[in-house]
């Protein structure tokens, strides 16, 4: 049976760049240049890989019109969600890009607007995929901190896992060309860059998070699952220390202002 390999789960969690590493390197699959809608290619034959991460609210319906048909794969996209909340975009230069509840969709008239799911639907739309049972052979979960730490161990663990073939390595993947959109969505095509992990951390994105997280308890939950922290006290050392660093340049301004 010929098969269709989905690339679908969380925005901002390294799509384009393991999409474009696998144009580089996977045999005996047809891949799309560009992110499409994978509804498209379930009735062409022969296999097919295609990207777009928003496919995961589709699943279901993906999974029911492959039936017979296809073997549906599915492998999903994850990341830290304090990196996905604290990511930029170059088509919004002035703000951030994914929220806990709304993203931007670059291609509405007129300009960027908040109009996508955020990262909790998403979030949400995986588990549901996952706990479907329509996925017996399982799926593959591909956190981009263990993709961008050694992307050629994420390649044979595909190879034995899935029983893909590869031609060429992952770690070589960006002396190819790629489409324009694809170029766009990684802001530049270059070699894996450890140091995208863990920006969250950076002091410019405290305000980011402490709002994020307040207004969005579920985001804890989320982090706590995906097993980026055992619990909540990373938080409330960053709102502590917040709170010091407010304390020190109200006490600076005064100092200042002679009061």
């Amino acid at each position: 049976m010929d098969r269709h390999l989905l690339i679908a789960g969380q925005g901002r969690a390294g799509s384009t760049l393991f999409y474009s590493m696998m144009q580089h390197a996977l045999s005996g699959f047809t891949m799309p240049e560009t992110e499409v809608r994978a509804g498209g290619f379930l009735s062409l034959p022969g296999n097919v890989c295609t990207k777009r991460p928003y496919d995961i609210f589709d699943f279901a319906k993906l999974a029911e019109a492959a039936e017979g048909r296809k073997q549906l794969d599915l492998i999903v996209t994850l990341r830290d969600p304090r990196d996905v909340l604290t990511s930029m975009h170059k088509a919004v230069p002035d703000d951030y890009f994914y929220s806990a509840d709304l993203t931007y969709n670059i291609h509405t008239p007129g300009g960027p607007k908040k109009t996508m799911p955020g990262l909790i639907l998403v979030h949400m739309a995986i588990l549901e995929a996952l706990k479907s049972g329509l996925l017996p052979r399982g799926a593959f979960l591909l956190k981009y901190e263990h993709l961008v730490a050694d992307p050629d161990r994420i390649q044979a663990m595909l190879a034995e896992g899935m029983g893909l073939d590869f031609h060429a390595r992952f770690s070589d993947f960006h002396k190819r060309d790629v489409d324009a959109s694809m170029d766009r969505a990684m802001n530049g095509l270059r070699p894996v860059d450890g140091k995208q992990i863990e920006k969250w951390r950076a002091p410019k994105h405290r305000t980011r998070i402490i709002d994020q997280f307040t207004r969005f308890p579920t985001l804890h939950d989320i982090v706590i699952d995906l097993g980026y922290e055992p619990d909540t006290s990373w938080f409330d050392a960053l709102r502590e220390e917040t709170a010091d660093l407010d304390t020190q340049n109200v006490s600076r301004v005064q100092r200042r202002a002679g009061l």
